[in-house]
């Protein structure tokens, strides 16, 4: 189904994931404080300028035309590479970002699929993009998935607003609770970061406000993403709740990046300037509960360096320039 109005895109398929634990070095166990009866294993990853195949125009100049080495071989090859990553990092629910439309969740759905182990088919999967952006964020569910809406923002002053991806909010049932999801890929850095900071502080107030909104019908709150934004540069306490988003109603939300000791996780999911940076994210809100939160860093998608093994379109070689995250999300 496509919502027109605000280039809102939503379908549903199934697909499967097999059963590989995590087992890596920087994967650490961390939450909130609060048990819970319900559980579920929960992926992020930012998959790298993700096109397919088609020369539809609205694509980055390298992915433009194949006379800059891109193809259809390679986009099969790149696909098989993500299907490979979910199967074995096997997440309930899987989000990414920079993939460019909704067809390529069907691809990736033909791709898992074979299985008669239906609780491991993702029978839920939507995706949703911004009117003037080549890429979006998609969402792939083993669980019911409803109430989806999409938040975009529309500013009109002086500074021209850049392309921005809306934020994707929809709710997770299990059984009897529903964890309500909020997914995001804020604007980068690029054109300088004091000026897109102002965009990424937009962002956060949308965020905010719409998770506190939500707060007061439902106890069990997740974000995930990435913010463009290292946890540091978000404003950080000492307590139980250890991120404050600001909003027009700040909102308290804990961030599994910090240890319980204060300091940072040691290796972070993107690699820039020879320094860590932490700017794919868990935010739990309310009573809702991260464990075992980890930096997917062992694994063919990490380059000999130990770093993301990003993708390069001359060769063909390479994932994203961006780790997985995943954690689990109790409510």
């Amino acid at each position: 189904m496509t919502l027109k109005g605000s280039g809102r895109h939503f379908l549903a398929l199934a697909c499967i994931v097999l059963i590989v634990s995590c087992g890596t070095d920087s994967c650490e166990s961390s939450g909130s404080g609060n048990s819970s009866s319900k559980s579920i294993r929960v992926m992020n990853w930012n998959l790298q300028t993700f096109f397919d195949a088609s020369f539809d125009g609205n694509e980055y100049t390298e992915y433009k035309s194949s006379k800059n080495g891109w193809s259809s071989e390679k986009y099969e090859a790149r696909l098989e590479r993500l299907c490979s990553v979910i199967k074995t990092l096997d997440a309930d629910v899987v989000v990414i970002e920079e993939i460019e439309k909704e067809d390529q969740i069907q691809d990736v759905a033909n791709r898992l699929s074979g299985t008669f182990d239906f609780s491991k088919l993702y029978r839920y999967a939507f995706f949703a993009t911004g009117e003037s952006s080549s890429i979006g964020c998609a969402v792939l569910s083993r669980y019911p998935a409803g109430e989806i809406s999409v938040h975009s923002m529309d500013i009109r002053g002086n500074a021209e607003q850049p392309s921005m991806r809306p934020v994707i909010q929809f709710s997770l049932y299990l059984n009897d609770k529903t964890l309500v999801f909020f997914v995001n890929h804020w604007k980068s850095k690029s054109g300088g970061e004091e000026v897109s900071e102002i965009w990424r502080n937009r962002q956060e107030k949308i965020l905010s406000n719409l998770m506190y909104e939500a707060s007061k019908k439902n106890r069990y709150l997740i974000a995930a993403g990435d913010f463009n934004r290292n946890i540091t540069e978000f404003t950080v306490r000492n307590s139980a709740k250890n991120v404050v988003l600001h909003g027009n109603q700040d909102f308290e939300v804990y961030s599994p990046w910090i240890l319980d000791n204060g300091e940072l996780k040691e290796i972070g999911s993107y690699w820039y300037q020879n320094e860590w940076e932490r700017i794919d994210h868990f935010f739990a809100g309310g009573d809702t509960e991260i464990t075992n939160f980890c930096v997917e860093n062992l694994g063919e998608w990490a380059d000999s360096d130990g770093h993301p093994f990003r993708y390069q379109i001359w060769n063909g070689k390479g994932y994203s320039d961006h780790f997985p995250i995943t954690c689990t999300v109790k409510f």
